[in-house]
């Protein structure tokens, strides 16, 4: 039956093709029969390309589908998210504490109320200075981890109170941002300014398990130990809205700081959850919020009791099904003549693209139908200079205006014809009309365009929009707007035949991303095997290892060759010398002849010719550099340092002795020779100074590293090589010098006094510089 009406319906829709908007807006029956006005909202759609008769055609197709029946069954509780076996009860979240919505037999309104009384007691604590920091100073700074669902709505609700006037009083003094990226620079920006001490974080995760939260939840987590100097600390500035206590508490938040919301509340649909009244009421107080949930239940009354032909969100939904699937066209243009929605586009983005871009109806059969839009847009004037060009002259893209009778912020200046918010009207007026008429040729050569510019001038029309003008962006109406399209997108996706309350598409790029992040994790380690994955991935993945991890820049800093020789050091020995290449540069280390060079070595990394001084197996060593330790550099980047000495001293090598890591079989000068090149390599990347580089390397505040004398760097053979030092090699610094000279000669006499001491005591000159 449902595919006898869409048949209908394409043969409507074929007869609109050919029926331009002008046509349409000269009935005035038909233009008055599109003006709906419900809940303070007008909502006028006689700029679509549809008649009644298409109107009664989609009725009829709500009718077949069901849509009322579903309806009331997600009123009541019913599990319409058959894929998953749950309820679909966002309503629930602002229905009032009389309401009775049972679900497995059990009424969940009281349980909801809970969590917002606990919700709004803690808010108060935190605003009113009862509830302080660590070190005793008041919260005034809050940020929000929380990613996709449990992000964009709240932001979008943020942003439109920010300028409201009760609501930017209320937050005087207090900031909220959000976490949401797992890129650090997100964590950049989220603590730019901020302090620890005044700082709450909330952790938004249901199952506290997603991945990019959860770091970006240990990455602050760390921050707040590493400024306040105690795990302590986490419990008096971490909350989080989740429901799995085992989890919270073992990262050290309260179980009295954790605010639960159900399984029954999808991602995108989250927003009157904890997911939002938490993060909104700490920033513009509970009153704020519940004005916010009492518009968007004023709006699920509306849904709930309308009339089909007189209900806002159904009304919507069957336009947009007629426009994307019986029209065809793919975008879809959400255009709010408000700056305060600048972030309410994208959570329509999610809230309509991830519920109805499906592939299967709810009995996994093909649909039969295209599903889902394309949506973008940009509030007001500023989508105008951006991409209205395309909407007028390119492709056809259907469109929601949205405007508001009151500006949040009114201004008039002296002496200007109209009020900056008229200003911005005249346009929400104007495009849509703009749009659906065009203009002819016949007109632009009335108007004396040239003949050469007059088919550049021409604007064909006949592009459908709606127009959606409310009182003013406050907490109510923007409540009833979210409700609005929440209810819009389950529309249609019921007569669509599709579970818009499902996500199976995000799975597999999670599924993928688990096993790429596996492999850059060894892959940075000096291993990985990239086998598993197409071609032109591993040749993307290569590209990404060659990349430097904090280069400035972005410079190119792949090791392309490391080749070791055998010099000799001043004293006539013979140690080993290695040049490394990166694209760009060749970069040069060598160590001293005595480094881990000594006899019990020696015995190790014989090279044959016992003739060779003390036999020390410099050969050996230069052969290993070039026939073990560069193979496995090469297409390394030089900013992998820990990786690279692990490789050579761990993997490559392996040999231990009583003090540790002996370095023995690889030779000790090998490893240090091609690890002093690599530093080298990553100091003159970073534009540093090595000392500096090093400090960066080990964790030392670079700003506070300075060398301003000649150090000495002083290599004896260790306890492995004969004489009985623990130490390897250690470093004079003579900072209490009152020159260089001075410096070099305070430095020189105790290098020579501490070789007197190790030869007179040990019998051994192993000591040198």
């Amino acid at each position: 039956m449902a595919s006898a009406v869409w048949q209908k319906l394409q043969a409507n829709a074929e007869a609109m093709k050919g029926t331009h908007l002008r046509e349409l807006l000269k009935d005035e029956g038909r233009n008055s029969s599109m003006f709906v006005e419900a809940e303070n909202f007008v909502l006028d759609y006689c700029r679509e390309k549809v008649t009644q008769e298409t109107m009664g055609l989609l009725q009829e197709l709500a009718t077949v589908m069901d849509v009322e029946g579903k309806k009331k069954g997600f009123f009541a509780g019913s599990k319409i998210n058959e894929t998953e076996g749950r309820a679909v009860l966002h309503h629930a979240l602002r229905a009032p504490k009389d309401k009775v919505i049972n679900v497995d037999g059990k009424n969940v309104v009281p349980e909801v109320h809970t969590v917002l009384d606990a919700m709004k007691a803690f808010s108060e604590k935190v605003r009113s200075g009862s509830f302080v920091g660590y070190t005793g100073k008041p919260l005034t700074n809050v940020v929000c981890i929380g990613i996709g669902g449990s992000y964009l709505g709240v932001e979008f609700v943020f942003e439109a109170l920010k300028t409201y006037p009760d609501a930017a009083k209320a937050a005087a003094g207090r900031t909220l941002k959000f976490l949401a990226n797992v890129d650090p620079i997100d964590v950049k920006r989220a603590l730019d300014g901020l302090s620890a001490e005044t700082t709450l974080v909330i952790v938004i995760s249901k199952t506290f398990t997603t991945a990019e939260t959860m770091l970006n939840a240990r990455t602050l987590k760390a921050w707040i130990v590493k400024e306040l100097g105690d795990e302590a600390a986490v419990s008096k500035h971490v909350v989080a809205c989740s429901t799995a206590l085992p989890k919270t508490k073992a990262f050290g938040i309260d179980d009295a700081n954790v605010f639960g919301f159900w399984d029954w509340v999808g991602g995108r649909f989250s927003v009157c959850s904890a997911v939002g009244v938490l993060p909104l009421a700490l920033q513009y107080g509970f009153d704020t919020v519940r004005q916010f949930l009492d518009g968007a239940a004023a709006m699920d009354r509306h849904f709930e009791t309308a009339p089909p032909a007189q209900n806002l969100p159904t009304l919507m939904a069957l336009l947009t099904v007629w426009n994307a699937t019986c029209l065809g066209y793919e975008g879809y243009a959400v255009l709010p003549y408000c700056q305060a929605l600048v972030r309410f586009v994208a959570h329509i983005q999610q809230l309509d693209m991830e519920s109805n871009g499906k592939r299967v109806q709810m009995d996994g059969t093909t649909c039969p139908t295209s599903t889902g839009a394309i949506y973008f847009g940009e509030p007001g004037t500023n989508g105008q200079h951006s991409f209205y060009q395309l909407m007028h002259q390119g492709r056809t893209i259907p469109a929601d205006f949205i405007g508001f009778k009151k500006s949040q912020n009114p201004v008039h200046l002296t002496g200007e014809p109209v009020s900056n918010h008229d200003e911005l009207m005249s346009n929400f007026f104007a495009q849509p009309d703009a749009l659906a008429l065009g203009k002819t040729a016949a007109e632009c050569k009335a108007e004396g365009v040239p003949d050469n510019l007059v088919e550049h001038k021409v604007f064909t029309g006949d592009r459908p929009s709606l127009s959606l003008l409310l009182p003013i962006c406050s907490p109510h109406y923007l409540g009833a707007l979210l409700a609005l399209y929440e209810h819009r997108t389950a529309v249609q996706g019921w007569v669509w035949g599709i579970n818009s309350f499902d996500q199976w598409g995000v799975e597999l790029g999670k599924v993928l991303g688990v096993k790429v992040r596996k492999f850059l994790g060894e892959a940075r380690e000096g291993a990985g095997d990239a086998s598993g994955f197409q071609r032109p991935t591993q040749k993307l993945l290569a590209s990404m290892l060659s990349c430097p991890l904090g280069a400035p820049g972005g410079g190119r800093c792949t090791i392309t060759a490391c080749k070791a020789r055998e010099i000799f050091d001043s004293r006539g020995n013979p140690t080993v010398e290695v040049d490394l290449c990166t694209e760009t540069q060749l970069f040069r280390a060598a160590v001293p002849s005595g480094a881990s060079t000594g006899i019990y070595e020696a015995l190790e990394l014989r090279d044959g010719d016992k003739s060779r001084l003390l036999g020390k197996g410099v050969l050996k060593a230069v052969d290993n550099v070039n026939k073990l330790i560069a193979p496995k550099l090469i297409g390394m980047d030089v900013f992998q340092q820990a990786a690279i000495d692990k490789i050579m001293v761990e993997v490559l090598d392996g040999t231990k002795n009583e003090w540790g890591w002996s370095k023995s079989k690889l030779g000790a000068n090998a490893v240090l020779a091609v690890s002093m090149a690599v530093c080298r390599a990553g100091a003159a990347a970073s534009r540093m100074p090595l000392y500096q580089y090093i400090a960066k390397l080990s964790g030392k505040p670079m700003d506070k590293f300075v060398m301003p004398v000649p150090s000495f760097n002083v290599i004896n053979g260790g306890s492995h090589a004969g004489n009985r030092l623990a130490c390897q090699e250690f470093m004079i610094l003579p900072t209490g010098a009152s020159s260089f000279k001075h410096a070099m000669q305070v430095g020189a006499e105790v290098y020579h006094t501490l070789k007197g001491v190790i030869k007179k005591k040990y019998g051994q000159d192993a000591c040198n510089v």
